[in-house]
């Protein structure tokens, strides 16, 4: 495939450096020739230093003849035009990112929370921040969940839940766990290193687990597992797009929200944009101002502001105060292992929540959607099962899935089913599937059509 990325910021380096891995042409983009020459050090690419809105900059990177046009400045604007201007160039795909609220609902297509498509043309607009609220908002809603994702139409949840040492679950052969209906255990990560467990694996307490179920269903799958219960008093630090997005979100369904934001203006317009919610000028990193909003009485807390050190403090002080879970956003990918070694419970990050919806449009057709896992140890994907692929051979329990793989649920014309050992995938079936890295390649055989 050829691929044209400009904007070789956190996003947009991360996805030259996993394409270029994955074996496309790819051309990389930026005003900054110092980032360019390091790029063109560490990767197989090709390098453009221009600016990604020029038109003469564009026909120079042979955007007219490339199969997918990725659009990853810092630059709202600049990756509209850049994205809107390549597929009138003759681009086969393009795909912006988006970074403010300003472009939500700006035009008629279809659309979900922070993804729209044929957006002025373009293939995917994807707004990180609004899809990082909404994940935001999943684990406030779950039973102590440290992440939620969903697939399937949000009709198929993949939970992560950390056990404590009086966890009912712990010792027990899998095989013989008496799990809620419609849920499953998909990975476990233990000692940093994910694997997916068989039949006779037991668990352990401090494993971080993996369980896939039907949305609606995962509550009592999270209480056999760890104790919690969804967030009723969230504090929130940090008034931009992704607080914004995620208090409007709780307040609507009940939940007590406080944002503490430390600039003036910014506090005001909120207070009365939102006016269900607590608003609190102020700082942050202050451990006197979080103590006397009663951080620690809050079940769960929040930092979400652009500064990867104050969002850190923040939420070391309100872990401090006796806050329960505490979750933090990270956009240099790098800083989410420290921020785990100090025993944040939480860490996401939108560059790897832009990464995964942008390389699902440089994978295969049949794939519908992509979640890397452990930072890429694993992938999560919704794949078409073809007609006469291995996948529709028989039942589950009898067919050969490669160890290292899991099938999490099955989507068809009857509905959506958690996979057990007796469901059978038909031709045209949506499937998620779980699968290491070093089995994506053993995964992706199952889907395909057999030629013999």
């Amino acid at each position: 495939m050829n691929v044209v990325v400009i904007g070789m910021g956190e996003v947009g380096g991360h996805i030259t450096e996993v394409l270029a891995q994955e074996r496309h042409e790819v051309l990389a983009v930026d005003t900054d020739k110092v980032r360019l020459g390091q790029i063109a050090e560490r990767m197989d690419v090709a390098t453009l230093p221009g600016y990604g809105a020029n038109p003469r900059t564009l026909r120079l990177a042979g955007v007219d003849t490339a199969d997918l046009v990725v659009c990853a400045t810092n630059s709202d604007e600049v990756n509209l035009i850049a994205a809107l201007a390549s597929k009138r160039l003759g681009a086969t795909r393009t795909v912006a990112r988006l970074q403010s609220g300003e472009y939500e609902d700006a035009a008629p297509g279809e659309s979900e929370e922070g993804l729209q498509y044929g957006m002025f043309g373009i293939d995917m607009v994807v707004n990180s921040h609004i899809i990082v609220a909404d994940e935001m908002f999943d684990i406030a809603r779950s039973h102590g969940a440290l992440d939620v994702h969903m697939f399937a139409n949000n009709r198929v949840e993949l939970v992560e839940v950390q056990l404590p040492e009086d966890s009912a679950v712990i010792g027990i052969p899998l095989h013989r766990l008496e799990l809620p209906k419609e849920t499953r255990v998909g990975a476990v990560i233990r000692d940093d290193k994910l694997f997916v467990p068989r039949g006779d694996d037991c668990l352990i307490a401090e494993d971080r687990v993996y369980l896939f179920g039907r949305t609606g269903q995962m509550e009592d799958v999270e209480d056999l597992f760890v104790h919690g219960s969804s967030a009723q008093r969230v504090v929130i630090y940090g008034g931009n797009v992704i607080g914004e997005h995620l208090s409007r979100q709780l307040s609507r369904v009940g939940v007590d929200v406080t944002i503490i934001e430390p600039n003036r203006e910014k506090a005001k317009q909120l207070s009365e944009s939102l006016p269900r919610v607590n608003m609190v000028h102020g700082d942050g990193t202050d451990f006197e101002k979080l103590a006397e909003e009663e951080v620690g009485r809050a079940d769960l807390y929040f930092a979400v502001t652009e500064d990867d050190e104050n969002n850190m403090m923040s939420a070391l002080l309100a872990k401090r105060l006796g806050t329960p879970r505490v979750c933090s956003v990270v956009y240099r990918h790098a800083y989410i292992e420290i921020y785990r070694q100090l025993g944040l419970d939480m860490a996401i990050s939108p560059r790897q929540v832009a990464v995964d919806h942008i390389l699902r449009y440089a994978r295969p057709a049949q794939i519908e959607s992509l979640v890397h896992l452990c930072d890429g140890d694993a992938e999560v994907i919704e794949v078409v099962a073809a007609m006469d692929s291995p996948i529709t051979s028989g039942p589950i329990s009898q067919l050969h899935i490669p160890k290292g793989v899991s099938i999490g649920a099955v989507i068809g014309v009857s509905g959506v089913k958690i996979a057990q050992g007796d469901t059978v995938v038909e031709a045209g079936d949506t499937v998620v599937v779980l699968a290491l890295e070093s089995k994506h390649k053993a995964a992706a055989k199952l889907f395909k059509r057999s030629l013999f």
